[in-house]
């Protein structure tokens, strides 16, 4: 069977979501192109070469690239992946003046094709994300994440993620019970777990998310520490089964509606770190965030994305 790639030239603020569009539209081996990501590189010891001319990509301009089956569904999947981006400035993000470019595999081309994006990547200190293919061994106090960048949209290069994974690397203590709302592939929930937290629950509404969640918890064999739910927040977990952190990973627009079912859920004291978050929007989640009783003891950020850490305070 021979494949399509979709190339789709967008601008950085809505690449998390094109990246959601086309995992849910069922591409495989997608892989996101940027300044950021070829920074992060740059000094890798297994690049024997770095071409700086690269560099002179727009630092505002993210390239993703995925592949479907060319069959008789594809101009149909095609459509929908145009729709859906074509949506996407409702919840507040510019795509920009984006291009989708279309091009033919050969079935013996495409698996190494995308696969040769993917390096084992570290985020902060301890956290190292891994392909599954990538023979890599932690060396110190290094925490390895397995991941299988074909089947989930979530792998650890965006910059919502990683700043995530630094706030749970300062914030998880090993005792802590973690809720990951709209967990996605379920990185951040595997990332917990792996950092110490004893219980992690990932959550999210869309079932093939939660599918891809389940994948990755068994590659890093965490089934007993860490659990994946279908659902809404709420309708998932009883309301007297509280977390000591609760992470997420999603819009701004998004966070401040969940607000009060977060403090519903986190104990006296608990932690939510909230990211996902342009810069226009982050004095709207600080103060949504303090008016509902939490204390504002962080915000961070990288490139355009931000983080905010709050604590719950008493009544």
């Amino acid at each position: 069977m021979d494949w399509k790639a979709i190339e789709i030239i967008i601008k950085r603020e809505a690449e998390d979501a094109v990246t959601n569009i086309l995992y849910e539209a069922g591409l495989k081996g997608t892989a996101i192109e940027s300044v950021e990501n070829l920074i992060a590189v740059q000094d890798d010891p297994t690049i024997n070469y770095f071409d700086q001319k690269i560099l002179d990509f727009d630092p505002n301009i993210s390239k993703i690239t995925g592949y479907l089956p060319d069959d008789n569904d594809f101009n149909q999947k095609l459509d929908q992946i145009e729709h859906d981006i074509a949506q996407i400035r409702q919840f507040g993000l510019d795509p920009g003046d984006y291009q989708i470019n279309v091009s033919s595999v050969k079935e013996e081309d495409w698996a190494t094709a995308w696969q040769a994006f993917y390096k084992p990547t570290k985020i902060g200190d301890r956290v190292v994300i891994v392909p599954i293919w990538e023979n890599y061994e932690p060396s110190g106090e290094e925490v390895v994440i397995k991941m299988d960048p074909g089947m989930a949209f979530g792998t650890g290069t965006h910059e919502t993620t990683q700043l995530c994974t630094r706030a749970l690397d300062k914030y998880v203590k090993d005792s802590d019970c973690v809720y990951d709302v709209g967990c996605g592939s379920g990185i951040l929930s595997i990332i917990a777990a792996k950092l110490g937290a004893a219980k992690v629950i990932g959550v999210d509404v869309d079932p093939v998310a939660v599918d891809a969640a389940v994948a990755d918890v068994q590659l890093n064999d965490l089934q007993d520490k860490v659990e994946i739910k279908e659902g809404d927040l709420l309708d998932v977990i009883p309301k007297d089964q509280q977390a000591d952190l609760i992470v997420s990973n999603i819009l701004a627009e998004v966070i401040i509606r969940l607000i009060d079912s977060i403090r519903m859920y986190l104990k006296e004291d608990g932690l939510f770190i909230s990211s996902g978050i342009i810069e226009k929007y982050v004095d709207d989640v600080k103060n949504s965030l303090i008016a509902h009783g939490f204390e504002i003891l962080e915000v961070d950020n990288q490139g355009e994305w931000y983080a905010v850490i709050a604590k719950k305070q008493g009544e």
